[in-house]
């Protein structure tokens, strides 16, 4: 990013702000993620001194160049390119870490020659252990959720039912193995229902050390299948490595508010937040504002600026749960969750944006914005923008827009946004309110039972042909897209200020 591009963002912020000071701003996503966050973390990376991740794990990535090597990052930030120009990169106390993963990633940082020195790592972040792996792993067969398989919703479930274990305790050999053999007992008991020949298969894979991690029970009625002074062992060496990066991130953040620039970076979408998501198909923490905020040791009210990420103008998810304008519905449900792939996808030549086969239409669109989850490759599915989910994002989340992926719906002939749904179930009280067959809903009920039976009623727009990547400014937009901002904007009375029209950082129009 260039010193002009810097200047253009302090110019769009004193505009947002009336001329005062902007020290601390936001980044989030307001669907269910895959938005596109990467590029625009990047675009603020340059201007923020602090760049600090406050939720999430290791069951998301993202993109980071190394020396011309394109690598995925899991927990170290992809602003981490920049430490050797004194910006620190902070891994919050809101996150749960996997420590071979985050090992894994610094070492790798290393050998391409990149510096290291400026990351920062919650010491009360929470700690990924194996069993909560393994639990993972084997719930994914029963979920209602898309779990990866990372351990994150097992950890999370352990530390809100106070026997987790964080970071610190990876610098108290005695103290992490009191905690470790208190959280180990409800992992086994946990595991005896479950097939022992599966345990012993996941315990083996290599991101489990290969099974050095792995007991053998002796008998039917031996349900022990960890090795606890393996795992004790292993993880103090992590420790070692991780101990010069471990810090009170929360007040060191405290101490930099209002003297450095700090951009807090959202992993995931309001959509899948556990207390105002789309409950149960929700992830196990925050992702609201507030939660971005508070996963770092700050108040909502510390934010100068918010944005809030949607794409242009469609929306993905990965898993089950119910999608209203989803392209395709229900048969699109069931390919992306298990009866297609990727593969498949790519084998497909019948493929026109144009045609009424909404479900092939979906897969087009899935492939030109490659909208595949990037650790299982499962295909996204792919949906028209959903005005009464995103009023209840915006409830919660950010406020200003920021519009992502424009140019995936170049040369699409009639595109849909979903502006109120038509209820069609059957009667359903929410608290004093009846719903009854033919309601109109303008904002979601995010309750799976109501949000099944809803219809959505569309606007249709004529797309556009001109290819925008290259253009500079947002009056010279096709004037078929501009009519399509005019809408949205009134509809759900928020604000964009930037547009990126392009994978690249050149193809981004501030307004």
């Amino acid at each position: 990013m260039n010193e002009e591009s810097k200047q253009s963002l302090e110019w769009l912020f004193r505009r947002m702000t009336d001329n005062k000071v902007t020290k601390t701003i936001s980044v989030s996503c307001l669907q269910f993620d895959d938005t596109g966050k990467g590029k625009i973390v990047d675009l603020f990376a340059n201007w923020a001194d602090i760049i600090a991740c406050s939720t999430g794990s290791d069951n998301v990535g993202h993109t980071v160049v190394c020396n011309g090597k394109s690598r995925v990052f899991y927990l170290i930030p992809a602003s981490i390119i920049y430490d050797a120009n004194n910006k620190y990169n902070v891994i919050g106390s809101g996150t749960v870490l996997y420590p071979k993963t985050l090992v894994d990633e610094i070492a790798f940082l290393h050998t391409e020659g990149l510096t290291t020195k400026h990351l920062r790592i919650a010491l009360n972040a929470k700690l990924i252990m194996p069993y909560h792996i393994v639990l993972d792993c084997l719930s994914a067969a029963d979920k209602v959720i898309d779990i990866a398989g990372k351990g994150m919703e097992s950890a999370y479930v352990d530390f809100i039912a106070r026997r987790g274990l964080v970071v610190n305790d990876l610098l108290n050999p005695e103290i992490f193995r009191i905690k470790l053999e208190k959280s180990i007992k409800q992992a086994n008991l946990l595991l005896r229902d479950f097939d022992r020949e599966m345990i012993k298969e996941v315990l083996f894979q290599s991101s489990l050390e290969n099974g050095f991690y792995y007991h053998e029970p002796t008998d039917e009625t031996d349900h022990c299948f960890f090795e606890l002074d393996n795992i004790i062992a292993k993880y103090c060496q992590y420790g070692q490595v991780l101990a010069p990066y471990i810090t009170d991130t929360d007040t060191f953040l405290r101490r930099k508010l209002g003297k450095k620039n700090i951009l807090l970076e959202g992993t995931q979408g309001s959509l899948l937040d556990i207390d105002y998501g789309v409950y149960p198909y929700v992830t196990s923490n925050n992702w609201t504002l507030a939660g971005l905020a508070k996963g770092v040791g700050l108040k909502e009210s510390d934010i100068d600026i918010s944005f809030g990420i949607i794409k242009g103008f469609y929306m993905t998810r990965v898993g089950a749960g119910p999608l209203p304008t989803e392209l395709g519905g229900e048969a699109s449900a069931a390919w992306c969750n298990g009866n297609g792939s990727r593969e498949q996808e790519a084998m497909m030549t019948d493929l026109c944006f144009n045609k009424t086969d909404e479900f092939k239409q979906g897969v087009l669109i899935r492939r030109r914005g490659e909208e595949y989850d990037v650790i299982t490759g499962q295909p996204r599915r792919v949906a028209w923008l959903d005005l009464p989910l995103l009023r209840v994002a915006l409830e919660t989340g950010a406020k200003n827009i920021i519009l992502t992926k424009l140019d995936v719906l170049t040369g699409v002939e009639k595109i849909k946004i979903c502006d109120v749904y038509r209820y069609e179930g059957p009667d359903y009280y929410y608290g004093k309110k009846k719903l009854k067959k033919g309601s109109i809903l303008r904002k979601a009920i995010v309750i799976p039972e109501v949000l099944k039976y809803c219809v959505p009623i569309y606007h249709e727009f004529a797309g556009w042909e001109e290819d925008i990547r290259e253009i500079k400014y947002f009056n010279n937009l096709p004037a078929n897209l501009m009519e399509i901002f005019i809408f949205l904007f009134e509809k759900i009375n928020a604000l964009p200020w930037i547009i990126s029209t392009g994978p690249d950082r050149k193809n981004t129009i501030f307004l």
